[in-house]
């Protein structure tokens, strides 16, 4: 459910999970996604290890298993894509209990080389760690900020992860320092149960928001700072990375939605496939339509082998009936309910408009390159338009040129 405010909309909704807590589970296969170069390296029938490479440059083995095929998914979030269809035989593994000395101990080049290999990826931003790496080396961020936020209840996990893994967190947090030497660290949270647990960071790092969607682009909108974020899972990620070897295997994904008997949290291997996740979930053999992403910027998922990936960190599930009343759309009526909750003081439905234009004019495409595409006019039109890809479809228009 939605609730509007002043420059930002409170999410809320009784289907999604009731606790903090984050469940394993491992399907019986995973379709895994060979980025960024679709190349595949293990003969089908191979048997793998876990953590071995699958790609020429990326893709790793979750679990040990057996190379069955290779599939070229359409992905909602990643287009086409090639990848690795594995069936599992996990061994059972005693875990190894071990503290994590924040030392700091390692230079730039070795972080950025454990963070490459590991094809660790900033669930944040959905970007590859070690690329943003060099990018805020070369222009320092005010800040990064690791990302506790829950303004979107249908994905956050950040407060979960960094409860269960505080210390593996905090070890990232020392690494972050050493790569990006006398960049400032933070963590920003925003609910009230981190608020409740805010003894767990240290108190240098804290860093609280108010509650509203986007809270994130709001803080950055109303301070002018070039902060940046990264996800607490890849901060975990790059010390198992940096003092193990360890490759990014595994994400948190929380499923929700009113079909669901058990909504929850996930931890899962990187290619699970959506249906077995959502059987898992109790969905059965219920029609349904599932949506992979976030609550305002989510794509629909059309096959059931669909992977999830690191950056996923949300499936919602809804009936088909009130997915296609959800999809209507209609003409805008200028009510400029769009323009009143950009956190961006842009005009969507202005936009709109100049995109039925032909030529489109060029001078009410005004700022578009502004827009952080997080949803909220698309989620408070009452015609159900699209806004926030009309607003990407401008700023490319914009970035191209040739616009009267």
């Amino acid at each position: 459910m939605k609730h509007l405010f002043f420059k930002g909309v409170r999410l809320t909704g009784s289907t999604v999970p009731a606790d903090h807590s984050i469940t394993s589970w491992t399907p019986s296969r995973v379709v895994v996604p060979l980025l960024p170069r679709e190349i595949g390296l293990v003969p089908v029938g191979t048997a793998v290890k876990k953590g071995a490479l699958l790609g020429e440059e990326g893709g790793f083995a979750p679990e040990n298993g057996v190379v069955t095929e290779y599939r070229e998914i359409l992905h909602p979030i990643l287009g086409k894509v090639f990848c690795a269809v594995m069936e599992l035989h996990p061994k059972s593994e005693k875990k190894k209990s071990k503290k994590y000395a924040l030392r700091g101990a390692h230079n730039r080049e070795d972080i950025l080389q454990a963070v490459r290999q590991a094809g660790i990826i900033n669930e944040s931003t959905g970007e590859y760690l070690w690329k943003e790496l060099e990018t805020w080396f070369q222009e320092p961020p005010a800040y990064v900020a690791a990302d506790l936020l829950e303004d979107d209840p249908l994905c956050g996990a950040g407060a979960a992860l960094f409860i269960s893994d505080r210390e593996k967190v905090l070890q990232g947090m020392e690494y972050l320092a050493s790569a990006l030497p006398g960049v400032p660290r933070k963590m920003v949270w925003n609910s009230r149960w981190m608020e409740e647990n805010r003894e767990t960071m240290p108190s240098k790092y804290q860093l609280r928001l108010t509650g509203r969607y986007p809270a994130w682009v709001l803080y950055l909108q109303k301070t002018g700072d070039t902060a940046v974020r990264i996800g607490i899972q890849a901060l975990a990620a790059m010390t198992e990375a940096v003092e193990e070897g360890i490759p990014q295997t595994h994400t948190v994904v929380t499923v929700s939605g009113e079909m669901l008997p058990h909504p929850g949290r996930y931890w899962v291997p990187v290619g699970t496939p959506v249906g077995e996740l959502l059987t898992h979930c109790g969905v059965g053999a219920r029609p349904c339509q599932a949506v992979m992403g976030e609550a305002l910027t989510g794509q629909a998922v059309l096959d059931p082998d669909t992977p999830i990936t690191v950056s996923t960190r949300g499936i919602t599930v809804w009936t088909p009936q009130k997915a296609r009343l959800d999809d209507r759309a209609f003409p805008c009526i200028g009510c400029g309910k769009c323009q009143s909750v950009c956190p961006q003081g842009l005009e969507p439905w202005v936009v709109q408009e100049a995109l039925g234009l032909d030529p489109v004019p060029e001078r009410m495409l005004w700022r578009v390159e502004g827009c952080s595409q997080c949803g909220v006019c698309r989620a408070v039109c009452p015609s159900g338009i699209d806004l926030t890809a009309c607003m990407k479809q401008a700023a490319e228009l914009r970035k191209r040129g040739g616009l009267t």
